[in-house]
This record gives structure tokens, sequence and C-alpha cells, in this order.
């Protein structure tokens, strides 16, 4: 194939994913597998990609040192590069590097912390440029932001619908769940005037027994199947976190998290003869909804005692104000942008003994890199990865990180 056939035909081909691997430095690349789409890589003979499209979204990279040596050894005509995506990583500036590829359309850098508007500057040198994102960066607040980086017209917009389309083929299960827990949700919170969380008790209300943990489980789960998508942990997540409560059997174990409850009555059902469970909530609507199915199952607060604030605020007060002066077992299913910050709470109030498991959800989506990167890189933790998908959508992948503290080193 000559140089203008592949120019014709390579746009076509799927892209070359690297998002959500944790990747901290470009040299990381050459050792990582890419992510598989609907449609297998195609390589030259050389086992280069044959793709124009490299994704290295969502990962924790500050800078682009030797991009253009790992681009090359990872692509069959790095020159052809037409779409780069760095979004969500901690870039601080636009690498010159970029402006080396002068096929490039579509540049993705929303979600960095790019902070001089003047760095825009550096990809007026690149002729097809069409694509370029920014937005979620600090140069945001600074005069004359949107004047400079501007809108696609019309006719460009246009020009990308099949980009567009190919995106939504290739992400349709995201898709799928963005309607059905915004969209859907939101309109049915406005109908009813209640939270999702206070509509799946009442249906737990009418459908399940009470003082019977895993039937108030089970039915949480017919009801995000059947009814509406609650997001909550799921019978498969939910496997895992029980046998591994089982295995450790924890005299107490923390929970950054509540929600709904439902992992609570996972944790609490698994716990040894007089173990203790705290888990925390920061809102106190959805707490209050907890604290009803928590009872509901036949669980008193010696077992569970639900406290409702902010971790950050909690975790200090937890040995004078709450007397956990040790925490053998911790589940972080609240937010993952917090993981890392609460980690490090419990590291720095000695609240981890040696052996102490944590166990986090959601570290692949919507994914916690800092987290995950500090685990395995500060040289205190064992490191397991328990991989799943969401319930009810297999194809989002996701997973647990199992953590094993073994001193503070």
């Amino acid at each position: 194939m000559n140089k203008q056939d592949y120019m014709n035909t390579s746009v076509q081909e799927p892209p070359l994913d690297y998002s959500f691997r944790s990747i901290h430095v470009t040299q990381e690349l050459l050792s990582e597998e890419p992510r598989t789409g609907l449609r297998p890589l195609r390589h030259a003979k050389s086992g280069k990609s044959m793709s124009q499209s490299l994704w290295l979204n969502n990962n924790v990279l500050n800078d682009l040192r030797d991009f253009n040596h790992v681009v090359s050894q990872l692509l069959e005509h790095p020159e052809n590069l037409a779409w780069i995506d760095l979004s969500f990583n901690d870039l601080t500036s636009i690498d010159p590097v970029l402006t080396t590829f002068f096929n490039l359309s579509v540049l993705y850098l929303h979600g960095n912390s790019i902070q001089r508007l003047g760095e825009v500057n550096k990809l007026a040198v690149l002729p097809r440029l069409r694509s370029l994102t920014l937005h979620g960066n600090p140069i945001e607040e600074e005069k004359g932001y949107r004047a400079q980086v501007g809108t696609m017209s019309p006719a460009i917009a246009l020009a990308f619908l099949p980009l567009l389309v190919t995106l939504l083929v290739r992400y349709r299960h995201y898709f799928r769940l963005l309607v059905r827990t915004v969209l859907l949700r939101s309109l049915r919170d406005c109908l009813s005037g209640m939270r999702i969380e206070e509509r799946a008790f009442s249906y737990v209300l009418i459908h399940a027994l009470p003082g019977d943990p895993g039937h108030i489980l089970t039915t949480l789960d017919h009801w995000s199947s059947h009814c509406e998508y609650l997001g909550h942990m799921g019978p498969v997540k939910g496997q895992i976190l029980m046998r591994l409560v089982e295995e450790k059997a924890p005299a107490c174990a923390l929970e950054l998290g509540t929600y709904c409850g439902y992992s609570t009555l996972l944790i609490a059902r698994a716990l040894p003869p007089g173990g203790r469970l705290l888990t925390v909530e920061r809102d106190p609507r959805t707490a209050a909804v907890a604290e009803k199915l928590i009872r509901l199952a036949g669980f008193d607060e010696r077992t569970v005692e639900l406290i409702v604030g902010r971790s950050e605020e909690v975790i200090p007060r937890l040995r004078t104000q709450y007397q956990m002066n040790r925490a053998d077992l911790v589940l972080l299913t609240h937010r993952p942008r917090c993981y890392l910050r609460d980690l490090q709470l419990l590291e720095a109030h000695a609240l981890l003994p040696a052996g102490a498991t944590v166990l986090a959800d959601h570290v692949l989506f919507p994914g916690a890199p800092r987290f995950l990167q500090y685990a395995k890189s500060c040289g205190r933790y064992r490191c397991r990865l328990h991989h799943t998908g969401l319930p009810d959508f297999p194809a989002i992948k996701d997973g647990i990180a199992q953590l094993t503290y073994t001193g503070p080193g």
C-alpha cells in the first residue's frame, strides 16, 4: 500500500486506546497493551499499528517527555497521526512536540492543569487542526479565553458527524448509562418529588422480608435491574466484598460512602461475632434512607453505626469521638477523587494496623488513577485488582482494588 492509499483508508482504523491505565510517563506505553474495541487493530509487517488515533485520556501524565520516540515505536506512520486525546491528565503546558504532527486535526486537552492562555498560540502552526478542547483547565478563568479558543463552525461540525456516530456506537454502553443515571433519574426525581434512594427503599418495604439482609439485597438488585438503575455495588462485586470480609474477619471495619446501605449490609452480614462497622455518609438525606434500611435488616447501632458527615472531617475524630482505635478493614466507595486524600488521612492518624485491608470500588470507572499510583509506588501496600463490570452494564469495565497495609515503612 502506497502512502496516498494509506492516507485515504487508515483514518477509518480504530484508535490505539491507552485510556484509564494509570500511565505516569509515556515510556510506559511500550509495555502496556491497548484496549480492545469493536474492531481489531490492524498492524503492519513491522508489528506497529496502522492507526491514526492515539487515546491517552484519564491517566496521570504530567509531561510528554520521549513522546516522539514512543509514538514512532507504536505507529507505522506517526507522521499521519490525526487524533490525539490527552484529556484528564496532569499536563501544565502544551508541549511543543504536539506541533510536529502536521496532520493533526483533533486534539483533546480538556481536564488538565494548563494555566497560561498563551500556550494555545503554539498550535497555530498546525494547518489541519479543526477540533481543540481546553475546557476544565485553569485557563478558562483568563480573560479572552473564549474569544481565542472559539467554537467549531457548522460546516466543520458537519464534517465530524461520521466521527460522532462512530463514538456513539463505540461507547453506546456509556451512553445508555448516562441516559439511565442522569436523564431518566432526573425526570423521575422531578415527577415523584423523591430521590432514587427513597424510591428504592419504598420498593424494599413492600417486597423484602424485614430482618433478612440477604433478601433485602436481592430485592435491591431486582429493583435496580427491572425498575431504575441504582448505581449500587451489585451482586458480582458484592460476592467479592463478602468473601474478603469473611476471610479477613475484621473486629472493626470502616466504610466511607454509605449511599443506600447496600455495601453496608454486605459487610455487616459477613462480620465475625462481635464485629463492629462504622459507616460514613456525607449526605443527610441519603443517610436517613440508609439508616432505615440497615435497621430494617436487623442490625442495631452496636453492630453498625452510621455517621453523617464529610469523611475528611470524620476520620480525625474516629479515635476520640467514636472509639475506633484501628480499622482492620476499610471500604472506600464514596468519591474516587477523595480516595487518596482519605487513605493518607487514615495513615496520618495511625488507624491502619499492619495487615489491614483497604478495598476501593470504582477504581477503573470512573477511575482513581492517583490513588492507584500512590498505592503501587509508596511501598506501604501490597496491591491486587479484582476486575469486574458495572451492574447491568458488564461491558463497562470496572474493578475493586485490594490493598494490604504492610506498615509505615
